[in-house]
This record gives C-alpha cells, structure tokens and sequence, in this order.
C-alpha cells in the first residue's frame, strides 16, 4: 500500500517577485508542499502572485478567496490560517514584526534577509530565535552568497594567511533602494 501523506501547508506573507519565486522553490523543493493560505498589504500583488504560482505549479498553488488576505493584517490571518510553515518575503521594515508573530505560534519560518533594519529590530530577531529554538520549530533565512564560489575561495585564501594578516577590511553590496509604491 501506498503511504497516505499530509501536505505541508505553506503560507505566503508578501506576495511580490521574491515572494512568489520563493513559494514558487518551495514547492519545487518538497512534492508534499501546497501553498495554503497568501497575504499582502496590497490586492494587486497578491492576485498576480496567485496567478503565476497557478500557471507554474497548477493545483498545489490554488489559494482559495477565504484563504487570500490583504491589507497590513494579512501576516497574521495567513498564520492563523492552519498553515504549517511562513514564507516572509514583505518588505524588512516589517520582518520581525512578522517573525514574532510566527515563532509565536509555533510555524516553521522561510524569512528572507535583511532579517531587520535596526536595532530594535534586530533584537527582536535574536529573541523570535531564541523562542523558535525553544518550539523547536525552525527559522531558515535566504542568504545569497553562499553559493558564489568565486567569493567563497577569496575568502578562504583571506582566512589562509594569502596577502598577510588582514587588519581592516571594507565591503560594499550595491543594490536598489527598497521599492515605494505610490500612496492611492
């Protein structure tokens, strides 16, 4: 006989470029994965995001309108939702707000980086770790650079003594700015 499994439920907090390729990789990660519940602050958003999951991963990626939530709530009905683990892909001025509320009720948490914009911020991570690891329920975070080997070779030769002892050292990641939308 064949093993009758459950889904992992996931829901999907943010449901812009990022968000949707997020969920899009969770599912390609794990066939047992369905996206469960989406929200975002904005309609627009989270319409296409359900649209494209749809067309590239077909019923695993059908969020039904009781399941769909918008507006600057939306995290936390997606939580309350029944979902296994949360996708927190909004904008980072929001995360740990949202990583709290996660690690609050005992979800498994995909969030990606900057985990947080201040120090206040950043506190509040270093606590929702602390308390996840108490739930023992996991917080995965996204971190680029992992997987540039150029980069990593670089820093091995650095770690290995290659140009001396290294006393100072400065880096800059250029990026965009965040994005804005404008106020409707």
């Amino acid at each position: 006989t064949q093993e009758i499994r459950e889904p992992v439920k996931i829901g999907l907090i943010g449901c812009g470029g990022r968000g949707t390729g997020a969920a899009n990789q969770s599912l390609t990660a794990n066939e047992d994965a369905v996206v469960w519940a989406m929200g975002d602050a904005f309609q627009d958003r989270l319409t296409s995001s359900a649209s494209t999951l749809k067309d590239e991963k077909g019923d695993r990626a059908v969020v039904p309108m009781e399941r769909r939530f918008v507006g600057f709530d939306a995290f936390q009905q997606v939580i309350d939702s029944g979902v296994d683990m949360v996708i927190l892909t909004t904008p980072p001025h929001f995360r740990p707000e949202h990583l709290a509320a996660a690690v609050k009720a005992r979800k498994h948490v995909f969030c990606e980086k900057p985990l947080a914009v201040d120090g206040t911020g950043v506190r509040s991570v270093m606590d929702s770790a602390t308390l996840a690891k108490e739930n023992d329920t996991n917080i995965v975070c996204g971190f680029m650079w992992r997987r540039n080997t150029a980069l990593k070779a670089l820093y091995e030769d650095l770690h290995d003594g290659l140009i001396g002892d290294v006393r100072s050292m400065y880096a800059n990641y250029y990026t965009a700015p965040l994005w804005t939308k404008p106020r409707k």
